[in-house]
């Protein structure tokens, strides 16, 4: 089976519908490994839950090459560029990193109806 292992980085509004859609496709092989969100959202307590663990960009880029693609559902700049920074810096050449709109995309293929309105108006990447 071709597995996709991926992390989330931002359990707001959108993230958690996001996340939620993502653990309904475990059996196609979508492997949710970690997610990172600072505040007790009702994501960050589903992921508990489900024994996802809850933790730092940096420790999700200490994953290595064991995540295929990370989804940014952060919506801050400040974040997206400690993200690419420390991505860049671990050298690591395989994992990649999906901005809000291709996450709305793919949700728009999997689900009915479309992911909640964005919490600000910065989601351009």
């Amino acid at each position: 089976m071709n597995r996709q292992n991926i992390a989330i980085i931002g359990l707001n509004n959108v993230g958690t519908e996001f996340f939620k859609a993502m653990l309904g496709l475990k059996e196609k092989g979508v492997n949710v490994l970690g997610v990172s969100e600072t505040v007790f959202t009702e994501g960050a307590y589903l992921a508990q839950e489900m024994g996802i663990k809850n933790v730092s960009i940096s420790q999700i880029i200490d994953l290595g090459e064991n995540v295929d693609i990370i989804f940014d559902l952060s919506n801050s700049h400040a974040i997206r560029k400690e993200l690419r920074r420390t991505l860049f810096s671990s050298r690591n050449r395989h994992t990649v990193i999906a901005p809000e709109s291709v996450a709305r995309l793919m949700y728009k293929m999997i689900k009915d109806n479309n992911l909640p309105a964005c919490d600000s108006p910065n989601i351009a990447y």
